[in-house]
């Protein structure tokens, strides 16, 4: 398989007891049916859950929906729910082959849950850890640096590391206890030994950090996009350091200054979602569409070949009345390259990216 630069989310979902490990649990379902003639899209999963994160461990698929975690070995497999807990998943970090960390609301207000799986999520181990302090803090959003070997991640208001037993956090910026919508964004740059994070402020407003790991310096953007706003999804582009766009409500704003300044190509949207922005290894840039009003919604699909200056829309309303799209990965195989979006309420869906129109 060809090396595809990807856009891996965190910002950001019975079986064994929480305490310790488990057995492996049967298929939920078999493969979903083919498309019908002259179909566009494709069900990669069927259901009503929200797919909240897509992520890839090698051939291996990842979802984090509302239901737990599910898994399949290949995009010709079978669905499995490898999940310790059937409930929204809030986080989703993957260390190396098989290994993996999942965040979980804490139960009665308490502390998050995080567990974590050597073994592609046949068994789970709670881990006991001190993410919050004393404070009871969700974990919103995981990110592991394999140059660094460390985890990082995002409460309401806290950026926090920890080695990969993620047991004891150190806060690196913010508080443990601030309450409100707080923060939905991470990203790593380590080439730059920068972390990006962002999310919605006490007032409703979205905003961006830029924390620097060697001084420690934090520089924070707000009001880039009109409020009510937040930051969920983007990507720091992996061959042009300059260049970032990161997404949310109210479009996506971009930057070819490393944030020195900031545009919007996409910033009247009347409050539209973007949760997330995926490169291909052509250099196409592809994101799509979520209004929070209804599960019952159009289905389009953006892309931009000019580094995200313009966007091209592509309508796929016609085959499906749920289309409000939470998470993006791209999947590529010996022939094709699918682009899958993780819906609300509605699975999985992919579009071969040969079918979308991009200028």
């Amino acid at each position: 398989m060809k090396h595809l630069w990807k856009a891996v989310l965190f910002t950001t979902f019975g079986l064994t007891a929480c305490g310790g490990g488990g057995s492996s649990t049967p298929p939920d379902s078999g493969n979903p049916p083919p498309p019908p003639a002259g179909s566009s899209l494709q069900t990669e999963l069927s259901g009503t859950q929200t797919v909240e994160l897509l992520q890839l461990d090698g051939n291996a698929q990842l979802a984090a929906t509302t239901n737990g975690l599910l898994w399949r070995a290949n995009a010709q497999a079978t669905w499995q729910t490898r999940s310790p807990i059937t409930e929204p998943v809030t986080a989703l970090a993957i260390i190396e082959q098989g290994h993996y960390l999942l965040a979980f609301a804490g139960s009665d207000g308490g502390s998050a849950r995080l567990f974590k799986t050597t073994d592609a999520g046949l068994t789970w181990q709670a881990v006991n850890h001190n993410f919050g302090g004393d404070q009871a803090t969700p974990i919103r959003g995981l990110q592991y640096d394999a140059l660094s070997d460390q985890i990082y991640a995002i409460g309401t208001d806290a950026l926090a590391v920890a080695d990969r037993n993620a047991e004891n956090w150190t806060l690196l910026a913010g508080r443990w206890d601030t309450f409100g919508t707080g923060l939905s964004l991470l990203r790593i740059d380590s080439i730059a030994n920068v972390i990006w994070y962002g999310g919605q402020g006490a007032i409703e407003n979205g905003f961006l950090v830029r924390y620097d790991r060697a001084t420690r310096e934090i520089q924070r953007w707000n009001d880039l996009l009109p409020n009510p706003s937040v930051f969920k999804g983007g990507l720091v582009h992996p061959t042009d350091q300059g260049l970032m766009l990161f997404s949310g409500e109210g479009g996506i704003v971009r930057s070819d200054d490393y944030g020195a300044e900031w545009t919007q190509p996409l910033g009247d949207v009347n409050h539209r979602f973007y949760f997330d922005i995926v490169l291909a290894e052509s250099g196409t840039l592809y994101s799509a569409r979520y209004d929070k009003g209804s599960p019952t919604q159009e289905l389009v699909v953006e892309c931009s070949t000019d580094n995200g200056i313009t966007w091209h829309t592509n309508d796929f309303s016609d085959e499906t009345s749920h289309g409000g799209v939470k998470s993006l990965l791209l999947v590529e195989d010996s022939s094709t390259t699918r682009l899958y979006l993780g819906l609300w309420d509605n699975g999985i869906k992919s579009v071969d990216i040969s079918d979308l129109q991009c200028s």
